[in-house]
């Protein structure tokens, strides 16, 4: 294969990454009117849905890469395809993932992001230290299905979080929560009182980020 029909094989991965793009921003629309809808509280959960997709699709596309790339009488394009799934997961992922930090943790989102992309970075150093030899040793079609295997197994992730991540996140010091819309009350406090729990959350919330002496400072006014 010349370096130039190489370069081609690019394209398949970058094509997913911009469909994954585009899915995004067309489904801004939905998520801005459910915002809207719950008084501008953001819930996390709802970005979960991308990345349940782009997970089993990255998988998919680790599979079908392995099983048609290791062998010459293939034609490059098939391989080439596998990029779409591939690419389309990643982004999806990847962005997604980056937003529901944001919405998850709110004024704290830069120290989580932060965490995230030094974990991240991590993995990225340590997986060029054996990702040549796992191939070779292994052959492209097997070490594709390890990593293929891998993503699978962590499907299942962002389906836990998105069924139980408001109580996870309910048990952190850093994760604002704010009670489900339509929660009983009782019958002499109205829907004043859940109202007034929100802001108390948030209230609280900023209170940690302010310095101790400028805590005592405002209520000393």
């Amino acid at each position: 294969m010349s370096p130039g029909v190489a370069g081609l094989t690019f394209f398949g991965m970058v094509t997913g990454q911009i469909i994954a793009g585009i899915t995004i921003l067309l489904q801004q629309p939905w998520y801005q009117r459910k915002l809207a809808a719950n008084n501008g509280i953001p819930i996390p959960e709802w970005r979960l849905p991308s990345v349940i997709a782009g997970g089993v699709a990255f998988s998919a596309g680790l599979f079908w890469f392995g099983w048609s790339g290791y062998r010459a009488d293939i034609h490059w394009i098939v391989p080439t395809l596998s990029g779409l799934l591939s690419g389309f997961g990643l982004a999806s992922i990847f962005l997604q993932s980056l937003n529901y930090l944001v919405d998850a943790y709110l004024m704290f989102a830069a120290s989580a992001i932060a965490g995230n992309t030094f974990l991240r970075s991590l993995a990225g150093a340590g997986f060029p230290m054996f990702s040549k030899y796992m191939f070779e040793g292994m052959g492209i079609e097997w070490a594709a299905t390890l990593l293929g295997c891998v993503a699978a197994a962590l499907v299942p992730i962002p389906i836990v979080f998105y069924m139980y991540g408001h109580k996870i996140r309910a048990k952190s010091a850093y994760a604002p929560t704010f009670s489900p819309r339509g929660a009983p009350v009782a019958a002499q406090e109205g829907e004043s009182e859940g109202t007034a729990d929100e802001k108390e959350v948030i209230e609280s919330a900023a209170s940690v980020s302010v310095p101790r002496l400028d805590r005592e400072a405002r209520s000393a006014v």
